[in-house]
């Protein structure tokens, strides 16, 4: 019995270990950002995912209170944002024809004949979606809702077509225990689906955690995060959606959403320290490294990785995404009310 409870011991203590290890729980966080911070904008809640529409300059933010969307309060000022980033001011919630509660997630623009799109993930009580709506220039149009059983965590949308999208699955169980086993014992069960215009399917998986998911420009690739997997995961996209070559570069961080600039380079907001993270999403006293990383695509199948941004929290905790347009950076966050506005040098 000693020995079997000596061996126990030993068992918890090296999964303990691995875990931390993981999470990244034994990093250094060392300050620095090749850049200068212009503003931090505190006037919405959670911007956990924004983009910029190239045509426009428009920076469009799906902002969600999530602390109060978890303790099953409604967030008045959940919404999706609008910062027009060649005038100036500050961001502006867009009024929208949704009937029901909305609290967006993962956003991705479309431009389709002249028109843009806005295709962002909804959380309510009457399950999970992924909407479509049409700016007008001044307000969101609703268009369409899609839901399945099979898209049962939904985190980040890409369009790609007006009735064509993938979407993220970041975990197989919805709640409850298998969902805590599938978190702390890092066991891969999420997914990307593919909504091909009139069924789901299943492009990809299983992975650790999918996260944010965007395109390259010239729509023959799709670049794929996964969390707790901490890597990047990239494939060819065929004429009918579905993936090949699929190869994967570790990345050694929480990585979160992706931004795709102008020139092809990725922009991606991480998180260091993944316990970290979870302490600060329970307790908005407590600080969560943020992280910006820009991955350059070289020949071949990988990137040059160049940390942008690291801060231990205390400017901005737990960020979310990171987009880059003309010299200025924008970083968001998954919790408090901050959206970071930088320079680069």
């Amino acid at each position: 019995m000693k020995r079997f409870l000596i061996l126990l011991f030993l068992a918890v203590a090296f999964l303990t270990l691995k875990l931390y290890y993981k999470a990244g729980q034994f990093k250094s966080i060392v300050n620095h950002f090749a850049g200068e911070v212009t503003r931090v904008y505190t006037t919405m809640p959670g911007p956990e995912d924004m983009q910029v529409d190239f045509a426009t300059g428009n920076l469009f933010i799906a902002a969600t209170d999530r602390r109060k969307l978890l303790s099953g309060v409604q967030g008045h000022e959940d919404g999706i944002y609008l910062l027009n980033l060649t005038t100036g001011g500050d961001p502006q919630r867009l009024a929208h024809n949704y009937p029901d509660a909305f609290h967006p997630h993962g956003l991705s623009l479309l431009r389709e004949d002249s028109l843009l799109y806005v295709f962002v993930v909804n959380h309510n009580d009457r399950g999970d979606f992924v909407e479509v709506f049409r700016f007008t220039g001044t307000a969101l149009e609703h268009r369409q809702s899609y839901s399945a059983a099979a898209m049962c965590c939904p985190n980040d949308v890409l369009a790609v077509a007006v009735d064509k999208f993938y979407v993220t699955n970041d975990h197989g169980a919805k709640k409850g225990v298998l969902r805590f086993i599938e978190d702390y014992l890092r066991l891969p069960r999420a997914s990307l689906l593919y909504y091909d215009g009139g069924q789901f399917v299943k492009a990809g998986g299983p992975y650790y955690y999918a996260n944010g998911v965007n395109k390259s420009p010239d729509g023959g690739h799709l670049y794929l995060t996964t969390t707790t997997g901490a890597s990047i995961l990239v494939y060819g996209i065929a004429a009918d959606g579905s993936l090949h070559n699929g190869y994967e570069q570790d990345l050694g961080t929480g990585v979160d959403n992706i931004d795709v600039d102008a020139e092809g380079n990725l922009w991606i907001a991480a998180h260091p320290r993944l316990l970290d993270f979870l302490n600060h999403a329970r307790d908005s006293t407590r600080y969560s490294p943020s992280q910006v990383l820009k991955l350059t695509p070289r020949p071949g199948h990988d990137f040059a990785v160049e940390e942008i941004y690291l801060n231990d929290g205390s400017e901005v905790s737990g960020s979310s995404v990171a987009v880059h347009y003309h010299n200025q950076l924008f970083v968001g966050v998954v919790f408090d009310h901050k959206l970071l506005r930088a320079t680069l040098k």
